[in-house]
């Protein structure tokens, strides 16, 4: 008689024939994830509310592969924002899967030309990034409601085929199915189906046990049914990656004295179950094909069964679960009805839903855990597991989330819609009492004191109020805000009367390298000009004034040497700025007068020293020979300068009556006259002169 699973027989095509719509209504939906953004699962998840599972996919082939392998509904959802080509990704998944019902995310800018690249596509539905809650989740209603629907016209063909070709996953015995054995010919051959069709049966159940996680990790679960704990980096843990386990089934002819011989030698040589082929489990079983009631046979495959028993318990201890499910999977085929069969299952069983628990295999979890209730493992530990995989669901989206903040602080993303105390606000929302929320808080609170601070001392204003603001919302307390203000009012005050002496050392340092006005950006002028715009206290402001009347003084002095130097311009430049920058009248009075006693005397004073010259050597000019054989009287003005030593120089005839007549003698006579030296307010000058000389005829 059959024996079968229960849950497994109620997914048989005639449970569910009679009322499709009822079956489309309670089928379970999955959904499939393509993006590589844990901003997008989370919220997409927060959306769904638990109405579908969302099981992330890194490519295409990935998502597709995950709906391949699901029950009930499919609803795969593609972020739009990496993908090279939409259409052609929505195009590729509608061929490979027709029956999953798509949704496109996309950035709201590009919105409207992703609606138009996908356009006469099947798609669902494009839909904008951020979330939007309300308008995403009612599109989500109507696409998992579609995609439950799609599940009952599907059901029963998909179904009927599976069952055809596979037999329930269980570990008890099951009616035989046919073999693709060729049986011995005569009337052995009825009697090969049986145990040939067991075989084939028994080894493809066996093979149900690898629907197991991808990584191995060691258990460290309580369960009712433990294995042993393996270690961590036991050889062959891997077990989710394998592949089915490889049993061999094979039948060989012959006479059943050669087989028996064979078999023992078998034995002998302790080739149990290998090589393939030409071993003792083969040639046992060929004699029971031809000989089903062969005590001998059956006895040797006990024998096999023992030592695959101890093989099993072994690879369970050392953590080798695809060792173990080989084993389990060829006791199965060697001696069906052995006791150890059913608990194994359940031991191999539970180490893997241990294994999936403890490396963070979430998304198989549900299903081995489920898979594990089939097979008998008590309730109390199927609950135990299932309230650890509800926290261990918990614990992974909080360090998600935890992650998230983490990265947004560190971009100093700390408000707004895409920012640390959002995400702090969803932390909240999934594990409001936990040490890990109250630290993300902390995080948060200090990283806008922090940026409050920055901006308070840079003169944000605007800034520094906003980011008190928030962090007070987060839960800053009013200590703590006090706190930073004091901070930042200190900080300022600081940095004043840095600055205040900053400017004053440089200042003074100008001051001592001559440098009073110029550069015009770095000069003592210019750091006193600072000091003043920086309103300092008083303190601050007699220095400055005693640096305003060394800056005076220094200018006079400049401007006296200036004077005395001939730089007349220079000179009252700098008394003009040493009266600007407060140079005390006496002083003032004094450099005046030095710089207007080095002016060079103008027009009407040397007029005055002309007037005031005193000739020391005359000569009188001869009168021409010529001029007087002729009779002819006559005039010359000479213009000339005297010079500092009261010399004539530059000597030019203005006027001559008659021409040319008494230039000569004139400019000979005046070439030989002295004076003393002219001098204006006691400096040597040039004076310049003009003499007229008459020449008279005499009497």
């Amino acid at each position: 008689m059959a024996h079968s699973a229960p849950s497994e027989t109620r997914d048989s095509a005639g449970d569910g024939a009679g009322a499709p719509a009822a079956a489309a209504a309670r089928a379970p939906v999955n959904l499939a994830a393509l993006t590589h953004h844990d901003d997008f699962l989370l919220e997409l998840g927060e959306v769904l509310g638990g109405r579908a599972s969302v099981h992330p996919a890194d490519s295409l082939d990935a998502a597709l592969e995950q709906l391949d392998g699901a029950r009930g509904g499919q609803v795969l959802a593609i972020d739009a924002r990496e993908a090279e080509n939409v259409r052609a990704d929505v195009e590729r998944a509608t061929s490979q899967n027709p029956h999953a019902v798509i949704l496109v995310f996309t950035a709201g800018s590009a919105e409207k030309s992703v609606a138009a690249a996908v356009k006469g596509t099947r798609v669902f539905a494009v839909l904008p990034l951020p979330i939007e809650p309300d308008k995403t989740s009612a599109v989500l209603d109507a696409a998992l409601a579609d995609a439950a629907e799609k599940v009952a016209p599907r059901s029963a063909p998909v179904r009927s085929i599976r069952h055809a070709a596979e037999p329930p996953r269980t570990l008890l015995p099951v009616e035989p199915a046919a073999s693709s054995a060729e049986p011995p010919s005569g009337d052995g051959r009825k009697r090969l189906w049986l145990p040939l069709g067991a075989g084939v049966v028994v080894v493809a159940v066996a093979a149900s046990l690898f629907l197991l996680p991808k990584h191995h990790v060691a258990a460290t679960h309580p369960v009712l049914h433990r294995p042993v704990a393996a270690p961590a980096a036991a050889t062959g843990g891997h077990f989710a990656a394998l592949p089915r386990p490889d049993v061999d089934t094979s039948i060989v002819r012959g006479r059943v004295e050669d087989l028996l011989v064979k078999a023992s030698r078998a034995m002998f040589a302790r080739h149990f179950t290998a090589p393939k082929g030409d071993n003792a489990l083969v040639f046992y079983r060929s004699v029971l094909a031809v000989d089903p009631t062969n005590g001998e046979a059956r006895d040797g495959l006990r024998r096999v069964g023992n030592v695959l028993i101890s093989r099993f318990k072994d690879a369970i201890s050392q953590g080798h679960y695809n060792v173990a499910a080989l084993a389990l999977a060829t006791l199965q085929l060697a001696d069906p009805t052995n006791r150890h069969v059913h608990p194994f299952g359940i031991t191999l069983s539970s180490a893997v839903v241990n294994q999936a628990l403890s490396s963070g295999q979430l998304s198989t979890a549900p299903a081995l855990i489920a898979q594990a209730a089939r097979r008998g493992v008590p309730a109390a530990q199927i609950a135990a597991w299932q309230s650890e995989l509800t926290g261990l669901k918990q614990h992974k989206r909080t360090q998600k989330l935890v992650q998230q903040l983490a990265r947004r602080i560190a971009a100093h993303r700390l408000t707004g819609p895409a920012s640390a105390t959002n995400t702090l606000a969803k932390l909240r929302t999934l594990d409001a009492n936990s040490p890990t929320t109250a630290k993300a808080e902390q995080a948060v609170i200090d990283a806008l004191l922090t940026q409050a601070r920055q901006a308070g001392l840079a003169g944000q204003e605007e800034v520094q109020s906003q980011s008190l603001a928030a962090a007070q919302a987060v839960g800053a307390s009013a200590a703590a805000i006090t706190a930073v203000q004091e901070q930042i009012r200190s900080a300022r005050s600081h940095a004043v009367r840095t600055r205040l002496q900053h400017l004053l050392a440089e200042a003074h340092a100008r001051l001592d390298a001559g440098e009073l006005l110029q550069p015009v950006n770095d000069s003592a002028a210019y750091y006193l000009n600072a000091l003043a715009a920086d309103h300092p206290g008083p303190a601050t402001a007699a220095a400055a004034i005693q640096m305003h009347r060394a800056l005076a003084n220094a200018l006079l002095r400049r401007a006296e040497a200036a004077a005395r130097a001939g730089q007349h311009a220079a000179a009252l430049t700098d008394l003009a700025d040493a009266r600007r920058w407060g140079a005390g009248r006496a002083a003032l009075n004094a450099a005046a007068a030095t710089v207007d006693a080095s002016l060079p005397p103008t027009a009407a004073q040397l007029a005055d020293v002309a007037r005031a010259l005193r000739r020391t050597h005359y000569v009188s000019p001869s009168y021409p020979d010529r001029a007087l054989s002729r009779h002819i009287s006559g005039e010359v003005t000479v213009q000339y300068v005297v010079d500092p030593a009261g010399r004539p120089r530059h000597l030019q005839v203005v006027t001559a009556k008659p021409a040319t007549v008494f230039d000569r003698a004139a400019l000979d006579a005046i070439r030989r006259w002295r004076y003393a030296p002219p001098k204006f307010h006691g400096r040597p000058v040039s004076v310049p002169v003009r003499t007229l000389i008459r020449f008279v005829l005499p009497h």
